[in-house]
């Protein structure tokens, strides 16, 4: 037997028994290390293909401060805006003396058909008052009315008995300029189955009566202001 032959036959015996004793130690729980791989560089540490240039972040760049702008001296303040005066709102002008209180408006036709200037006002002799003392159309009210007036109405009632209310206070956009509507200082009635006119001549002997007058529809009107007829 060769002696390479006779080292092999020798060598056996020795691995098996190695093999046997790793077997035994495993199963009795012994650790057992386990090759490791072989080592690779970290891939960071790989330049890349072609390398790139470093990134250089420039430092920022000190800004300007402005000039300090020098203090105005006090006597070279702009004065202050003098306010312009307040213009007073012009207040409605009543009626002077012997001018209308114009409140016949295009809805009153100045006649009636067939009617003759200076006529006697339109009436009707058989109307009858729906109640007694002072009654006001619908959407009319004597509330507002100064006392001067109401009592002017009372009397009016005591009299003949009945007196209708048509008209009070009015609306700007329905009364007219300088019209004492406006201010629930003026009232136009009628008394039911009287003549207008013989109404007025009796109202306007009292002292307390202003403006008066007798429309063509037979409405009489009376207000607070300068005593005047038209």
């Amino acid at each position: 037997m060769s002696p390479a032959r006779l080292a092999r036959v020798l060598a056996m015996p020795t691995l098996a028994l190695l093999l046997s004793t790793a077997a035994v130690c495993a199963q009795e729980g012994e650790p057992m290390r386990a090759p490791l791989p072989p080592q690779r560089p970290f891939d960071l540490d790989i330049e890349g293909t072609p390398k790139l240039p470093p990134i250089v972040v420039p430092p920022p760049t000190p800004r300007a401060s402005a000039p300090d702008t020098p203090m105005t001296a006090a006597s070279e303040e702009t004065p202050p805006a003098t306010p312009a005066p307040e213009t007073p709102v012009a207040e409605a002008t009543p009626p002077q003396p012997g001018e209308p209180d114009d409140d016949e408006g295009v809805e009153w036709p100045k006649l009636t058909p067939g009617q003759k200037a200076g006529a006697e006002p339109d009436f009707d002799p058989n109307e009858k008052a729906e109640r007694p003392g002072i009654s006001t159309d619908p959407g009319t009210s004597i509330a507002c009315l100064p006392e001067q007036l109401k009592q002017i109405l009372g009397r009016i009632a005591d009299k003949y008995g009945a007196v209708k209310v048509t008209s009070t206070w009015r609306p700007p956009w329905r009364a007219r300029r300088g019209s004492y509507h406006k201010g629930c200082q003026a009232m136009d009635f009628r008394v039911p189955g009287v003549r207008p006119r013989v109404v007025l001549e009796w109202v306007r002997a009292m002292s307390d009566v202003g403006g008066h007058h007798v429309y063509w529809n037979g409405l009489i009107h009376i207000d607070t202001g300068p005593r005047r007829p038209w």
